[in-house]
């Protein structure tokens, strides 16, 4: 009678050690499977709460952002359009324009190298740094 318990308890036992011990799969695992990645990345894009979530994490992601910002500022259309677009909000918001030069200081405080690129860009646009050595110059006089 003992032995007609304790097999079947023992059986119990060693099936639950095996379901135990199986990994669940993780994220990264899914992602590995480049048929699975698509699907999730294309079920993303395709729903509108996902593509939200996804695009909120990717902004809070210094790294995503500087990713995103290099991609379109190397396509020609969206550059000409972004620029454009940015242009014309600052020409029209005087407190866009003032956050986007405090940007722009903060990424030359943080990166020198993109400073000196930003420097020499405006070397060819000589109205500009004129009329920036003029108000410099007025600052002085004050």
């Amino acid at each position: 009678m003992k032995q007609q318990t304790i097999i079947p308890i023992l059986l119990v036992a060693t099936l639950s050690l095996l379901f135990a011990c199986n990994p669940r799969p993780t994220a990264e695992n899914y992602l590995k499977d480049d048929k699975q990645r698509k699907d999730v990345i294309t079920a993303m894009v395709r729903h509108q709460p996902y593509m939200t979530e996804m695009m909120n994490e990717m902004m809070n992601n210094d790294s995503c952002k500087q990713m995103m910002m290099d991609k379109m500022m190397s396509d020609e259309s969206m550059k000409g359009a972004h620029m454009n677009k940015m242009m014309s909000m600052s020409k029209d918001d005087a407190s866009m324009f003032e956050m986007m030069m405090g940007k722009t200081m903060e990424m030359c405080d943080a990166d020198p190298a993109k400073c000196k690129m930003m420097m020499g860009s405006m070397q060819i646009h000589p109205n500009v740094m004129k009329s920036m050595k003029e108000m410099h110059d007025m600052g002085r006089m004050k």
